[in-house]
């Protein structure tokens, strides 16, 4: 009987988790709408999509980390605010609107880590800029902040002020053709003050858990997104 109860508390913890449509007004005036799946653990994790928008393997993974125990609030910023799917987009949304964002999530009491997708990077790093007071756990997936890149020469960086109060992990898949200059990248993290380090994701290409084409090896390893997501965030200190 033990056994079987055992067995039925596993299932409902692995039931998968419906999200929530919730609003939050930013100092902009504007109203934010995201998805939040809620979850009793004492950790939060901030999702913040790539101007492509959320894939169905992100969602899924969000389910699967909130039916483990940490909430999860997925935000597609450039859907939420009806703007195009391009760089200045993400670029134009304003730096207090996501320190908006940073302030309800600490609210709740939650140990806060965020992962933030490509040209996300861009409004996450600007709404932690010159919060010394505030540390933050970040994973940037192929983080994309810059503005403007030359094959051979590399990127031109984008300043966002102090990042003193930023522990940064850079996921660099090794098929990229950003892979060349990904020491630069940790060099304009760590030269506004972050503290970054690097993990080369081996055997992937940029976005694996959404490519067309993708290959076997990407296909399983986006079907374990939420696995590694909690190996990667492990890894912040």
């Amino acid at each position: 009987m033990r056994f079987l109860f055992a067995c039925i508390l596993a299932v409902m913890a692995l039931a998968p988790v419906r999200a929530e449509e919730v609003s939050l007004a930013l100092p902009s005036g504007e109203t934010l709408a995201f998805s939040r799946y809620p979850a009793d653990g004492k950790e939060l994790l901030l999702w913040f999509a790539s101007e492509h928008g959320l894939a169905p393997a992100e969602v899924q993974a969000a389910r699967e980390l909130a039916a483990r125990g940490t909430e999860v609030w997925q935000f597609d910023l450039l859907a939420a605010f009806f703007l195009p799917p391009a760089n200045s987009s993400m670029d134009g949304i304003r730096a207090e609107d996501v320190r908006a964002i940073f302030g309800a999530a600490r609210k709740t009491g939650a140990a806060v880590v965020v992962y933030a997708v490509n040209r996300a990077a861009v409004p996450v790093l600007k709404g932690l800029a010159d919060r010394a007071a505030e540390h933050t756990k970040v994973l940037l997936m192929h983080p994309h902040f810059y503005s403007a890149v030359d094959t051979l020469v590399g990127a031109d960086y984008l300043s966002f002020g102090s990042l003193s109060s930023v522990d940064a992990l850079v996921l660099q898949p090794r098929r990229s053709a950003a892979t060349p200059w990904v020491e630069d990248q940790l060099a304009a993290l760590r030269k506004q003050g972050a503290r970054a380090e690097l993990l080369m994701l081996e055997n992937v290409r940029e976005g694996f858990w959404v490519r067309e084409g993708a290959t076997e090896f990407e296909l399983t390893e986006g079907e374990r997104l939420a696995d590694l997501v909690n190996e990667w965030r492990a890894r912040v200190k």
